[in-house]
């Protein structure tokens, strides 16, 4: 490590942690009523409103914003931390760092990578005062002494020999990037009825082809598409026969059904695998099963996400080990991690088998370079394009200038991420409150969509490695968007917006005019008259 006090190495690179200068966190001594911390906070100059904290389940942390005056800063902060922690209400005090649109704290948790070769734990737990919490593989999580300075402690344990890398067990805070990005109006143009076929709407089936390549290969039961997310509404009339199995890795249990207010995952699903049949909507892969796995969860409604490291490698690492295909990551951001390379590289290398898991994953709705874990090598990192078959900007026709999906040389595959109908929670609860459908954007949408393509292929393939299924989808997929592409790619649309009947038909071995979609009239940036009505075609049923 360098001598920045905030840093640890991912893969032998450095990441320095910047201080929120907004932000504190605080642990009071138990037992600690609300009215005695309200007070304390009221009579506190350096704090703000009481009623902004943000709570950490579990950990006895609360996120305080700082007041203004004087104007904050990284000085200020580290000033704030020194004064709080001679507080005699006060057990600790930690700084809140940024990564992205992400806050992350460093509690008193940490995870130690082992050598493979070398691993004996045991001396290092008792040198260093830890306590081992869980363990797999050759990664453990462990608590160190409350009293204990996390990144001295780890600089310390990262020179023993034994150690291959250490890393705090940061709590990620910050609304998901890759979150719904915007309801369902009547601006959308759908008039939603439950009783009726929905797919008639959902002109990513057809842009994709998918209905075409329903014709040649369905979704296959033993096919499973884990869902990663704030978890699945299993009672879903469109879900409930396909959800296999289900896992909840922020406390370890197979209860995984999300708060009424957490829509995002349900939506997800829908896209991904909804069942095929008389009413409703369509999923991609439709007939294939789904592992329904919870890794996050928000307090109460339209608040932040709340994971951690070790939560999202839990719900990795059981998600192939359960028998997972394919695994759709719709979300992003927060600092990172070896713990979580490492899980996603188990699953490609030991998932199906040795076949490895096709792991999928949202390029971010932030208009910047991608992020982590979309970064990640040997992953399918999934931007948005729209209706019109263009990339998703702040400037593309479908005037959702609020938003753009993020770009760069990792974006691997675009799919559509504007207006796409599908699954919401029933009753009074997700993001419509009167349907059990909803419009969803953003590349938590595009996903999906990629997800269910490569279990169709596995569905009429199920031999093929997770690298083949990865390069089939980018060498079938259609150079749409009018941009240019360079050797092939381009770093908005990736090597092109998804092409399911393409990508099926190489699974099988069929000859295709891969590529030659941009030839036709259909497929190359429609008007806007032809993106409205693959909108509400058939719109007069209803």
């Amino acid at each position: 490590m360098n001598n920045n006090k905030f840093s640890y190495q991912v893969n032998g690179q450095e990441i320095n942690l910047p201080i929120d200068s907004d932000h504190i966190a605080l642990k009071f001594y138990e037992p600690s009523p609300r009215s005695a911390r309200c007070k304390f906070v009221t009579e506190n100059k350096l704090l703000g409103e009481f009623s902004t904290r943000l709570e950490i389940p579990g950990e006895k942390f609360t996120i305080f914003k700082l007041t203004n005056e004087p104007k904050t800063s990284p000085q200020m902060a580290n000033t704030a931390v020194a004064f709080l922690n001679q507080s005699e209400e006060i057990k600790k005090v930690i700084p809140v760092f940024k990564s992205g649109n992400k806050r992350v704290l460093a509690i008193d948790k940490i995870i130690i990578g082992f050598q493979p070769d070398n691993f004996n734990s045991a001396p290092i737990l008792k040198k260093y005062n830890c306590e081992k919490i869980e363990e797999s593989y050759n990664e453990m999580l462990v608590r160190i002494p409350e009293s204990a300075d996390i990144f001295d402690l780890m600089r310390l344990i990262e020179m023993e020999n034994e150690v291959a890398y250490v890393e705090p067990d940061f709590i990620t805070i910050g609304s998901n990037n890759n979150r719904k990005i915007s309801y369902s109006s009547p601006d959308s143009g759908h008039k939603i009825d439950d009783k009726k076929d929905l797919s008639k709407l959902q002109y990513a089936l057809k842009l994709t082809m998918a209905e075409e390549a329903w014709k040649i290969q369905l979704g296959n039961k033993n096919i499973k598409i884990a869902i990663l997310d704030e978890g699945v509404e299993t009672s879903h009339p469109d879900l409930k026969s396909i959800i296999e199995k289900s896992f909840d890795a922020t406390d370890d249990d197979t209860f995984q059904e999300p708060n009424s207010w957490d829509g995002h995952g349900t939506a997800c699903c829908g896209l991904a695998a909804a069942e095929h049949k008389k009413f409703g909507i369509k999923g991609l892969s439709g007939g294939c099963a789904v592992f329904a796995v919870r890794l996050a969860y928000s307090n109460a409604p339209e608040s932040e996400w709340i994971t951690s490291n070790s939560i999202i490698r839990r719900a990795i690492d059981w998600s192939w080990n359960s028998g997972a295909d394919v695994l759709s990551n719709s979300w992003g951001g927060g600092a990172p991690s070896n713990a979580i390379t490492n899980a996603f590289n188990r699953a490609r290398e030991k998932g199906r088998n040795g076949k490895g898991c096709v792991v999928v994953i949202a390029a971010g709705n932030e208009d910047a370079k991608v992020s982590y874990p979309g970064n990640l090598k040997d992953v399918l990192t999934v931007s948005a394009s729209n209706e019109y078959d263009e990339p998703k900007t702040k400037f593309s026709q479908d005037g959702e200038y609020w938003w753009g999906s993020c770009f760069g040389a990792e974006v691997d595959i675009a799919a559509p991420g504007v207006h796409n109908l599908t699954t919401d929670m029933s009753g009074n609860k997700g993001y419509n409150k009167e349907h059990n459908y909803t419009d969803f954007n953003g590349t938590s949408s595009s996903t999906p969509i990629v997800a269910g393509i490569a279990a169709l292929m596995l569905s009429a393939n199920p031999s093929l490695s997770e690298k083949e299924v990865r390069d089939i989808i980018k060498r079938t997929a259609d150079k749409v968007g009018h941009v240019p592409y360079v050797q092939g790619h381009n770093h908005r649309m990736g090597f092109g917006r998804v092409n399911a009947l393409n990508a099926v038909n190489a699974a099988i071995g069929v000859n295709s005019n891969y590529g030659q979609a941009e030839k036709s009239a259909s497929f190359v940036k429609p008007t806007k008259e032809k993106a409205n009505h693959l909108i509400s075609s058939s719109m007069n049923i209803f």
